[in-house]
């Protein structure tokens, strides 16, 4: 991004909700994939995982509720943070998430 020329306000925007997503695949979905798509308007980020799914979106959305290991706790994580940071960093965010399936998380950061 910094050798397109896009602004330090738009790095952050992109690298917090993924640093976000990130983590949340590994404490939750037990890894996964990221695919992130540079325009030049725009930045779409694609988050999936094979995971147990979220069984509550609207719930999890909520800022402090978290499903976190006392392990994950113990290293700092587990704030409940990680969804209600993606969503406010990003213009778009949507969830797909099925119950022993896996999340798809999809968000888009205009430049």
């Amino acid at each position: 991004l910094k050798r397109l020329g896009v602004s330090p306000e738009a790095h952050r925007r992109v690298a917090n909700p993924l640093y976000e997503g990130e983590i949340t695949m590994v404490i939750h979905g037990g890894g996964g994939e990221v695919t992130v798509t540079v325009s030049p308007d725009r930045v779409d980020m694609v988050l999936d995982d094979h995971g147990k799914g979220i069984p509550d979106i609207e719930k999890a959305m909520q800022e402090g509720y978290s499903t976190a290991s006392e392990e994950a706790r113990s290293l700092g994580f587990g704030a409940g943070m990680g969804l209600p940071n993606m969503k406010k960093y990003t213009d778009t965010m949507q969830i797909e998430s099925t119950v022993g399936v896996g999340t798809t998380v999809r968000m888009t950061v205009l430049l």
